[in-house]
């Protein structure tokens, strides 16, 4: 099959007690599921979370979802030549362009304050670079390098237009800088290598209280920051994830609020419908393998944009 980096391993037993390795997949393109059940005593001392791996096995269908399942597998040797950064799957969009316009939207908010809060943050080169590599998601949504940059930047292209043409007495300042800021505890959540996963902070706070704690550090360098702007911007950090069974202490109360919640669940879903459609492994198939999120099977006959409208 190739050489591919171990995502995630798992020992697990089988209902008769047999034990087998769980093992996640990845390259460029994306991850599958491989399973070892035999010589597991050997293997499982042979590789760990992280590593890279050459792999030869045979693909099956299980539950309407493909697996390998792995005959020979072996840790890449240095004369193997495996670049780390080749089996990482990354954005489609340039990085570098997508700043440039995240950059040029958010020069257009006026609120002083704001602009400064905004300053703050890209006044610290390991913030900036840290958006530039992170992920938005381990598994769900833009879990890529570069996917939070693109999460980020596509929600603040959408909120520009919402406001500005269709609820224009929704604050566009707060909307914006509110946009930009609901996800950066997600810098600190997770971790891009050699894999991406979650930090330690991240699984004992999560990146709604991260984001506040780094909120919170940037606010601390700007004197006589309005305490109702600060309340407002705190607001939509813990209520964009709209329902308190989705893991918001609090729902949206206020319009700039409710709108980023809705931006937000917007560009997540459409990016694990038109991932989950373009990596589906049963070309042969009309529809996707049930997707255990979105709940349902995706039709797989998109009409491809016209030309000119790519995005």
């Amino acid at each position: 099959m190739g050489f591919y980096l171990i995502k995630s391993k798992r020992v697990k037993t089988t209902r008769e007690g047999a034990i087998y390795l769980d093992i996640d997949l990845q390259d460029s393109s994306g991850s599958l599921n491989a399973k070892i059940w035999s010589d597991v005593d050997k293997y499982q001392a042979e590789f760990e979370r992280g590593d890279v791996v050459k792999v030869e096995g045979v693909i099956e269908e299980y539950k309407e979802q493909l697996q390998v399942r792995v005959k020979r597998l072996r840790k890449a040797r240095p004369e193997d030549a495996i670049e780390l950064t080749a089996l990482q799957p990354v954005s489609r969009h340039s990085i570098e362009q997508m700043e440039k316009e995240i950059r040029e939207i958010l020069a257009e908010v006026k609120n002083k304050d704001l602009q400064n809060l905004i300053k703050k943050f890209f006044d610290e080169p390991e913030l900036v670079e840290k958006l530039k590599q992170c992920p938005a998601a381990r598994n769900v949504h833009h879990a890529y390098l570069g996917g939070l940059m693109e999460h980020i930047w596509r929600m603040l292209k959408s909120a520009k237009a919402l406001v500005k043409d269709v609820y224009p007495d929704l604050n566009y300042d707060l909307v914006i800088t509110g946009t930009f800021i609901h996800d950066l505890g997600k810098l600190l959540e997770l971790e891009s290598t050699p894999v991406i996963s979650i930090s330690r902070a991240g699984y004992l706070e999560g990146h709604i209280v991260l984001g506040l704690k780094l909120l919170e550090r940037l606010l601390r360098e700007i004197k006589d920051f309005p305490s109702e702007l600060r309340l407002h911007l705190e607001h939509i950090i813990i209520s964009h994830h709209g329902e308190l069974e989705w893991g918001s202490p609090v729902v949206p109360l206020t319009p700039e609020a409710m709108l980023i919640h809705h931006i937000d669940n917007l560009d997540a879903k459409l990016n694990m419908v038109i991932d989950a459609i373009d990596s589906d492994l049963n070309r042969a198939e009309e529809f996707t393998g049930y997707h255990q999120i979105l709940e349902r099977h995706l039709y797989k006959g998109r009409l491809k944009p016209e030309s000119g409208n790519e995005e």
